[in-house]
């Protein structure tokens, strides 16, 4: 039997969403004219930069900027001529045509239809009598029957939508909501949807990303900015002629890091049999690498956006592929140990004393698997979980021990330690092939991967953005102990970078932006 028409309601946002810009602006633009709406951008330029700094919220932003635009005064007067579809012929000229099409769809269909907005009610009135539907948006304050720029309910934005929601409609379990949305606004309805579409009105729901870009961006202008700088002081005017000569050892060093990223995916599939979890391939490895997106992050804590997106997309529960993704951290932790012990010689050759902390490094790592399988660890994560992880991932803290016992057995352990080892050594060939090019023959294949792998621990464990800094620092150290000058040993620190780094970073965000066309 099909489901009752009063149990489904159809939600949409307004503002980029309906519309295809703010109706709050439309307004401002029409209640003054040119000079006025200079004069009072001047007034609400510090109140922008408040917003813009958290410092004032979204709400008392809204207020100043409909006073300084004299939107309430401009409402009134238009009342009192008769005309309270003031703003109404702007807005249906800034109505999507897909977006109309869709809510009329569900008007024919006999479902409830309301609009949900950050927009005052002054405003949006008009709009949504003449589309025949429910209103809930921010409310203002009136005085005698006229409006006044002050704020009578919490802005309706995220978090207010969904309890506005609740409100006006009850319980929201019964009902199958259908939300269209567009920003981090929405984030919330969408969320409580049963049915969301972010950014879209096909019939095919389109979940809230769980991802944002956004951050990123910040980091990689700063890192690029830094590596140009520092590629010009090192070499001046003869950076590009080193480039050029330099072509044949990046292009076969990208094919070797590349086959490393195959073989930390064959790892990665290793995890997810250990916790009976079985994706499909091509799905799991698209997530997978998509994922590297967030490696510059602190400790490549964004690397978890993995686990929400397999939930998402292959319906695969969070726990276990999260603590899937610690176990890869974890190994790859013990594979550079595993290539420091391996390098022993090497190191003590160099007077380097790396003895006693990499036997203390084995050591915590012993003790620390010992813990983690111990009740006392079961009744930590349990009660931290909440406290300490995102509301999505809280969940991982009771059902994540069971799979994280079941990824801490010794034989996959070390099955994971020495895959990661042979993926690590690969990038440390693809140094030891700039290092040649360049000239350098007194480095070989060992020093080179010692002077990448170390270098990048040493840069995750100082929990920095992608470990910008420290392991540039690091690596370059590392090269000098072994006679390679600065002026050398910088360019092609920088370059390994980003043959790594920086190219799993690119290759992370064409996964995340690629997504298979599937027929609604």
């Amino acid at each position: 039997m099909g489901q009752a028409v009063g149990s489904r309601v159809a939600v949409f946002d307004v503002d980029g969403t309906l519309l295809r810009g703010d109706c709050l602006w439309l307004a401002a633009r029409r209640s003054k004219g040119a000079m006025g709406q200079l004069l009072a951008a001047v007034a609400v330029l510090p109140w922008l930069i408040g917003w813009q700094l958290r410092l004032v919220s979204t709400g008392r932003f809204k207020q100043q900027t409909i006073a300084a635009f004299g939107v309430c005064e401009a409402v009134n007067r238009a009342q009192a001529a008769g005309r309270a579809d003031w703003l109404l012929n702007e807005l249906r000229d800034q109505l999507r045509p897909a977006a109309l099409q869709r809510l009329r769809w569900h008007q024919q269909r006999g479902d409830r239809v309301l609009l949900c907005s950050a927009s005052p009610r002054l405003l949006l009135q008009s709009l949504a009598d003449w589309l025949g539907v429910e209103l809930l948006c921010t409310e203002l304050k009136q005085h005698d029957g006229r409006w006044i720029p002050k704020l009578a309910s919490p802005n309706c934005k995220g978090p207010e939508k969904v309890r506005r929601l609740e409100q006006h409609l009850g319980p929201l379990d019964g009902l199958t909501i259908e939300a269209y949305g567009d920003s981090k606004g929405d984030r919330e309805l969408l969320q409580a949807a049963a049915l969301p579409h972010y950014r879209s009105f096909l019939s095919e729901p389109q979940p809230y990303p769980a991802f944002s870009l956004g951050p990123l961006l910040p980091v990689v202008a700063l890192a690029l900015l830094g590596y140009g700088l520092l590629g010009i002081w090192s070499q001046g005017d003869q950076l590009v002629p080193l480039l050029r000569s330099l072509w044949p050892q990046i292009g076969l060093g990208l094919l070797l890091v590349l086959l490393g990223y195959g073989i930390r995916y064959g790892r990665w599939r290793l995890l997810l049999r250990a916790v009976d979890q079985r994706p499909p391939i091509q799905a799991d490895a698209r997530i997978w690498m998509g994922s590297y997106a967030f490696t510059a992050t602190p400790g490549k804590s964004g690397e978890a956006v993995r686990s929400l997106l397999l939930k998402q997309e292959c319906g695969v529960p969070v726990p276990p592929t999260l603590m899937a993704l610690v176990v890869e951290r974890f190994t790859d932790g013990t594979a550079v140990l595993l290539l420091l012990l391996i390098n022993l010689p090497l190191l003590l050759r160099w007077q380097v004393p790396l003895a006693v902390p990499i036997s203390l490094g084995v050591a915590a790592l012993i003790v620390g698997w010992l813990v983690l399988r111990s009740p006392w660890a079961k009744d930590q994560l349990k009660s931290n979980a909440k406290r300490l992880l995102p509301r999505k991932l809280a969940s991982a803290g009771g059902d994540g021990l069971a799979a994280l016992r079941q990824l801490l057995q010794p034989v996959l352990l070390l099955q994971a330690t020495v895959i990661g080892a042979l993926a690590w050594s690969l990038e440390g060939v693809s140094l030891w092939l700039l290092l040649r090019g360049m000239g350098i023959e007194a480095v070989g294949i060992g020093g080179a991967t010692i002077a990448h792998t170390a270098a990048g621990l040493l840069g995750a464990l100082t929990l920095l953005p992608g470990g910008l800094g420290s392991t540039e620092a690091g690596t370059v150290g590392l090269l000098a102990l072994q006679g390679v000058g600065v002026a050398t040993a910088t360019p092609a620190t920088l370059l390994i970078r980003l043959m790594t780094l920086w190219f799993a970073t690119a290759l992370g965000v064409v996964c995340l932006l690629w997504r298979p066309r599937r027929t609604p």
